[in-house]
């Protein structure tokens, strides 16, 4: 499998290879333009690193994403978890343990006048 490879790439290299000794050598095109190709390399370069650069931050989202629908659900059990222990009955059912009874006299309202 490696061999294969190795001729790939020595196939590929002796092509480019002979693409700049027929084509661009004769020209001196890469002696005349050698600024715009340093310019145009650090522009891939840029546009490399940016598409880099969103990767993470889509990866980051998406874990972050995750992160707060499990907040979400155990937001949503403990409020549920809370619902269930402020009912009235079950207060009841559990302060009669330490002692305490529903009182028997209806509670009355204050009014107090300013």
């Amino acid at each position: 499998m490696k061999s294969k490879w190795n001729e790939l790439f020595y196939l590929l290299g002796s092509r480019v290879k002979d693409l700049y000794v027929s084509k661009v050598a004769p020209y001196k095109l890469i002696d005349s333009s050698w600024r715009m190709i340093l310019f145009i390399s650090s522009l891939a370069i840029l546009v490399i690193y940016s598409s880099h650069q969103v990767d993470r931050k889509v990866f980051q989202m998406s874990k972050l994403n995750e992160q707060l629908k499990d907040l979400r659900s155990k937001h949503i059990d403990m409020r549920t978890q809370l619902m269930s222990l402020s009912k009235p009955t079950k207060v009841a059912q559990d302060v009669k343990s330490i002692g305490l009874l529903k009182s028997r006299v209806a509670p009355f309202v204050l009014n107090v006048q300013e």
